[in-house]
């Protein structure tokens, strides 16, 4: 089974775990109406902009890096409850691969494509 994702707003998305705080005590990335479409047009901006998806993943820590891959996994569908791990793999067609394994102890590999793309291939016969 092979599935495309686009990850439009991808560093927003690895960063979103993270628990900083703005003024009043609220986690910084807390969505209220007030800043919900600040933060959409900020991913809309981000995605015109150009901003190379892959380089932002090959950049990313494990935990960010795997925080990304459980996103990419839910939006196509596929059922993972964490993302335990993730390791790089060689290279496939000139694309950066990865291996993320779920703590149900399936793995799906990944790539990411500059414009944001997840490319996720899972086998469903194991």
């Amino acid at each position: 089974m092979r599935k495309r994702i686009v990850l439009p707003a991808l560093a927003a998305l690895a960063l979103a775990g993270c628990g900083s705080t703005g003024e009043g005590g609220g986690a910084a990335n807390d969505v209220t109406p007030a800043n919900a479409a600040d933060a959409e047009a900020n991913a809309t901006g981000n995605a015109a902009g150009g901003e190379n998806a892959l380089a932002a993943v090959l950049g990313m820590s494990d935990r960010q890096r795997n925080v990304v891959f459980i996103r990419a996994l839910l939006d196509a569908g596929i059922d993972c409850q964490s993302v335990v791990s993730s390791e790089r793999l060689p290279d496939q067609d000139g694309k950066p691969l990865w291996r993320a394994n779920c703590s149900d102890k399936r793995s799906h590999m990944i790539s990411v494509t500059p414009d944001g793309t997840a490319n996720i291939v899972s086998r469903t016969d194991r």
